[in-house]
């Protein structure tokens, strides 16, 4: 396993310290950090800020994010901020902000029995200090920050973020989302896949949408990251959730037409065809500017998963960039459960960035485990770095 070292400490005060993201703001050394906290799944609090102008060497004082959570006569509203991604050819700093509404609800209220959460989130994109832009997949109104809870606007265009925004050839910016259409006969769908892209004139236009049958995955197609292949392909892996008829897998799609068109969804294998496993969890890409290859890095079990659990090992491999998918013989473990750590241990919902000045890859992880398996959700946040070849 990689060498594990503690980034930031937990305060034992009963919840996780947890990164919301991290990345480079400009072509030199400024590295930014967001930080919040965590005393149950998916409720963030204590938002803050961070800066460092020489590499993580120093930083500035923590300063707190305003309007993150706002609870209203009308409702609860989480806007979520985005980590960095710097456009290396124009020096854009975009930014995948997600606002999570709850109308006629309490901020971070959710229905774990059924997953159906009374929220409606909607994805903008913000591009340097630029006001933020909803992504739109379908036509509708356009937000409206003095009627927010207006169904007009909730119904539409509701999506959650992807992991990354990255980069192609012609000035071409990519983000895919998790689309949830609402269709007025069924309700809400289960989440499909759309990539959404920034021509050269400024314009975010939609791919077409690709969704999975329930048997395939009993929640959609969930948390996407996307990557542009040597040749120009856009490789799109998306979470899923096992069924009756399917084990837990991971799921892709691409593009050959720089986002114009997905192609309809596989799973996600290995490079030679064979199979493996992976829970409901996030994952990412990354390309190394010291060797030029594309890396992925999620969890990949022995045995097959149920829903979320287990959510370890968390691996790092290869990609074989001809034909998706990760090359077997290069996976090395990052973090692992020792014996005696809870089953429900979670190594996952991790942040990646590559060090401007040694190349290697840095990952930020906090190793939290279920509350209800678990004496407490103290964490503390870990660093992990790998070396490229």
């Amino acid at each position: 396993m990689l060498e594990r070292e503690l980034y930031i400490e937990s305060d034992g005060a009963e919840e996780a310290r947890l990164l919301g993201g991290v990345g480079y703001v400009d072509a030199d050394l400024t590295r930014e950090e967001i930080l919040r906290t965590s005393s149950s799944s998916d409720n963030y609090q204590n938002w803050q800020v961070r800066r460092s102008p020489d590499n993580g060497r120093t930083w500035s004082a923590p300063e707190p994010l305003a309007g993150v959570n706002v609870q209203l006569a009308g409702g609860g509203i989480a806007t979520y901020p985005g980590a960095p991604f710097l456009d290396p050819i124009s020096g854009v700093c975009y930014r995948a902000v997600m606002k999570r509404i709850w109308p006629g609800n309490e901020l971070y209220t959710f229905d774990w029995a059924t997953h159906e959460h009374p929220f409606h989130d909607h994805v903008f994109i913000q591009e340097n200090d630029g006001p933020p832009l909803e992504l739109h997949y379908e036509e509708s109104p356009e937000h409206d920050s003095d009627h927010p809870f207006d169904e007009a606007f909730l119904f539409y265009n509701r999506a959650y973020r992807g992991q990354s925004v990255c980069f192609g050839a012609g000035g071409l910016v990519y983000h895919p989302m998790v689309c949830r259409p609402y269709d007025a006969c069924y309700g809400l769908t289960n989440g499909g896949i759309v990539l959404m892209r920034r021509e050269p004139d400024g314009r975010w236009l939609s791919s077409n949408r690709r969704f999975v049958s329930p048997e395939i995955s009993s929640r959609g197609l969930l948390e996407p990251d996307a990557a542009v292949l040597a040749d120009g392909r856009v490789l799109i892996v998306c979470r899923g959730s096992d069924t009756e008829h399917t084990e837990g897998r991971k799921w892709f799609t691409w593009s050959e037409d720089a986002g114009r068109t997905l192609a309809p969804v596989e799973e996600f294998r290995y490079s030679n065809g064979d199979r493996f496993y992976s829970p409901s969890s996030i994952h990412r890409f990354i390309r190394s500017n010291r060797n030029g290859l594309l890396y992925w890095i999620g969890n990949v079990c022995e045995d097959p998963p149920s829903g979320n659990n287990p959510r370890y090992p968390l691996c790092i491999a290869v990609v074989d960039e001809e034909r998706p998918g990760i090359i077997r013989e290069t996976m090395r473990v990052v973090d692992d459960r020792a014996p005696g750590e809870p089953e429900s241990l979670s190594l996952s919902n991790f942040y990646l960035v590559e060090d401007r000045e040694s190349l290697d890859l840095e990952i930020y992880m906090s190793r939290t485990a279920d509350r209800r398996s678990a004496p407490d959700w103290i964490s503390s946040v870990y660093r992990y770095r790998y070396t490229p070849e």
